[in-house]
């Protein structure tokens, strides 16, 4: 999120709430464009036919329908291909606009950009079902507008007028500016951890990301196995240093020179 260090933190908490339910909701929606594009629109009843309401027999409906839902949500019965793939490609580009990615890049995730992915996503399931979806499709809920995204998701989603941001494991006081806690520069990146009001505070990030330690696990286990392949080349010429082995031990025990070294 781009924003100024004289804009408030209570600003700031809302704006930021607001935007991460978006993004769950956007999420949330993805996914189901997926399994539209390959079963169909929902069920009335998950594993029951919507005209006489009866159980699916799971066996016989995979046997004859090719594009059967396995979870038993959808009817399997998917728009064509040519619109299928309009689908699939409206759902790849709202995860895009939501990817954590881009705030590594330096790229703010727009609210703007999730709600025009939206709208495409919703452009494409009209040339899918141009008489619309059901009543009952989740998708046709999200559209409309309908769906509770704190209530679909309690342990993901926040409230925009009581969560809480955390820096530098302090949490910020929504009554004061932004500049108290990081001064005046406007050009700097701040990582924060947004949290509901009763939680408490955040546990410390680890000081590698996942791709540091996946190099240093690769190395760790790589260098294990070169000194495993060197200590066997070791105890196999081992005997090399044994007293016996050496040729001229019998001739410096005649001598009386057996454990004398020189430094």
């Amino acid at each position: 999120v781009e924003t100024k260090t004289t804009a408030s933190v209570d600003d700031i908490c809302t704006e930021v709430g607001e935007l991460h339910n978006l993004m769950l909701a956007a999420h949330r929606l993805a996914g189901q464009i997926d399994q539209l594009a390959k079963h169909g629109p929902m069920r009335k009843q998950a594993g029951c036919d919507d005209k006489t309401g009866e159980l699916i027999d799971p066996l016989k409906e995979k046997a004859s329908n090719p594009h059967y839902d396995p979870l038993g949500f959808r009817v399997g019965k998917p728009p064509g291909p040519d619109v299928a793939k309009v689908l699939t490609r409206t759902a790849d580009e709202c995860r895009a606009a939501i990817d954590v990615q881009q705030a590594a890049r330096k790229i703010a995730i727009s609210r703007s950009k999730i709600e025009e992915a939206i709208n495409n996503i919703k452009g494409a399931v009209m040339i899918a079902y141009p008489m619309n979806l059901p009543e009952h499709d989740i998708i046709r809920t999200m559209l409309e507008g309908k769906d509770d995204v704190q209530a679909a998701c309690p342990k993901e989603a926040v409230d925009p007028k009581s969560c809480v941001i955390w820096f530098a494991r302090k949490k910020m006081d929504r009554k004061e500016k932004l500049s108290k806690y990081c001064g005046k520069n406007e050009k700097m990146f701040l990582k924060v951890r947004l949290q509901t009001k009763n939680q408490r505070m955040p546990q410390r990030e680890a000081r590698l990301d996942k791709d540091a330690q996946t190099k240093m696990m690769q190395y760790w286990h790589k260098k294990n196995e070169e000194d495993k392949r060197l200590k066997e080349q070791e105890e196999e010429d081992d005997y090399l240093n044994s007293d016996w082995a050496n040729p001229k031990a019998y001739k410096a025990a005649l001598q009386g020179m057996k454990g004398i070294r020189f430094r």
